[in-house]
């Protein structure tokens, strides 16, 4: 098998290609920028926000297409919403390859489609336009209806992962700005922080569950795409955790006292979410394995063991 990995020198992109290949897959990374963590990934370097489709030839023939490329700083979007404008240019060029090639698809979606929901856990079936909190979140409504374009209009094969707040190893702050890289950066120097909404719950989701819930779609859409394409799937816990939950998990795995201040929630974010995960189950047999007491310790170690070598 061979999979293209769009956004393979991000988190989830370098820890699925790492899997893919210890698993015998032949991968393709493509990413703009090299992958600061490791050369063990075959990376083609492009800049998906140009206007031409990409090179069929240089990047040749693939059984799936992982579609994970994007700017996903969701308050950044509302600084600076030609974010979202790049990022469905971004998916539209990688769909514009996919039809020419007949590449099955999976596009890295988000929890931000659902927008701000009354019940949780929530399900794939209640996202709303209405929902849009912010331009990524209106980016990604859009992507996905492009994505059911194609599969409509050229009969195109996908499965949209809808990923939940995911962190691990292989994240950092200067691409991204996550919440748990945060914490780990700051808490453990004592350095004052503001958590902006300590009550928002969400599912964080360890990079291990989510790099086993993409594998298995890829496995499913390469082997039997009619028993799986045309869905949106939900990865995560099934499990809330507030934003000060996750900053004294944390806080206690370095052993520290934490400084913190209360803020309000900013423009453009919502409060909480948690993932439904019925239909991963059914229809690809996923189980989440990381609750977050366990994931947000395993991602601080990682982050103390990688940026004290890096200092050494």
């Amino acid at each position: 098998m061979r999979v293209i990995i769009t956004g393979s020198s991000g988190l989830i992109g370098t820890s699925l290609a790492l899997r893919l290949i210890a698993d015998g897959t032949e991968v393709l990374g493509v990413d703009r920028s090299p992958n600061p963590w490791t050369d063990a990934i075959p990376t083609h370097i492009e800049d998906l926000c140009s206007s031409a489709p990409p090179d069929a030839k240089l990047w040749g023939k693939a059984d799936v297409v992982v579609h994970l490329a994007a700017r996903a700083k969701v308050h950044e979007s509302v600084e600076r919403p030609l974010n979202a404008l790049e990022n469905y240019t971004v998916t539209h060029r990688v769909l514009e390859f996919c039809r020419a090639t007949g590449t099955p698809v999976i596009y890295g979606s988000s929890r931000e489609v659902y927008g701000e929901q009354a019940v949780v856990p929530v399900a794939e079936d209640t996202v709303r336009l209405e929902g849009a909190a912010s331009p990524y979140a209106a980016a990604k409504l859009a992507d996905e209806a492009l994505i059911r374009s194609f599969g409509r209009c050229f009969s195109l094969p996908f499965i949209i992962i809808r990923f939940s707040n995911v962190y691990g190893r292989f994240d950092d702050l200067e691409r991204n700005g996550r919440f748990i890289p945060l914490l780990c950066d700051r808490v453990p120097r004592g350095d004052p922080m503001t958590i902006f909404g300590p009550s928002k719950a969400f599912d964080f989701t360890y990079i291990d569950d989510a790099v086993e819930g993409v594998s298995r779609a890829i496995s499913k859409l390469a082997t039997s795409p009619e028993s799986v394409s045309g869905n949106a799937i939900n990865l995560g816990t099934g499990n809330g955790t507030t934003l000060l939950e996750a900053a004294n998990l944390v806080a206690e795995a370095a052993g520290v006292t934490p400084n913190f201040t209360l803020g309000t929630i900013r423009v453009g974010e919502i409060s909480r979410y948690v993932a439904d995960l019925t239909k991963a189950r059914k229809l690809i047999g996923y189980e989440p394995e990381y609750p977050a007491a366990r994931g947000i310790p395993l991602a601080y170690q990682w982050w103390r063991s990688w940026h004290h070598a890096e200092l050494r």
